[in-house]
């Protein structure tokens, strides 16, 4: 049996109370929608799904503290039965990742788009880009001897950060689902 693929579709917001999202699957196939389930504009939104069924949410936290990571993540994003996905609602460029934050994300993948965002508040400042919007997502799990690939992306303009990727199974068809880089989904 081939190896299986469900589209994994990750939306942030740059407006006020719209929600970020993930979709897995494709709408003729009755896609599993996935939402914070108590958003917050100007806020972070982490999830933890489940790598064997990757429709399953585990755990999520959605917070506004833009430079503490929050309380018991670490023993999600350690267990290589997960996947990850960090989304934003409507976040202000001041609240881009600083500190302990920062450097959580950067040790999950968080590179040159994450930086991007920090460029522009350091460099220009709040008003004159004032709502930005961030994604990252990849597989949970030890970072070493070689950290698995994570996806992000960013954006500071009125469209917000969309990425659309793949959640492949092993080659037998079966779980766990890993991301894929590209748009091949059934």
């Amino acid at each position: 049996m081939p190896s299986t693929f469900l589209a994994y579709s990750i939306t942030s917001s740059v407006h006020q109370d719209v929600i970020p999202k993930i979709c897995i699957g494709v709408t003729r196939h009755n896609p599993t929608i996935l939402q914070p389930a108590k958003p917050l504009n100007a806020s972070y939104w982490i999830v933890i799904l489940n790598a064997k069924n990757p429709k399953e949410r585990i755990k999520e936290w959605v917070f506004q503290t833009s430079a503490v990571v929050p309380d018991g993540i670490e023993a999600y994003m350690n267990n290589p039965d997960y996947i990850f996905a960090v989304a934003t609602q409507y976040l202000a460029s001041v609240q881009v990742p600083q500190g302990a934050f920062y450097n959580f994300l950067a040790k999950y993948g968080a590179g040159p788009e994450l930086q991007k965002l920090e460029q522009l508040q350091a460099t220009l400042g709040y008003g004159t880009y004032n709502v930005m919007s961030y994604i990252l997502t990849g597989p949970c799990g030890p970072r070493t001897p070689v950290a698995p690939p994570s996806y992000e992306v960013g954006s500071y303009t009125t469209y917000p950060a969309l990425l659309m990727m793949s959640l492949e199974s092993m080659p037998n068809g079966g779980p766990p689902y890993g991301i894929s880089n590209n748009y091949t989904w059934t």
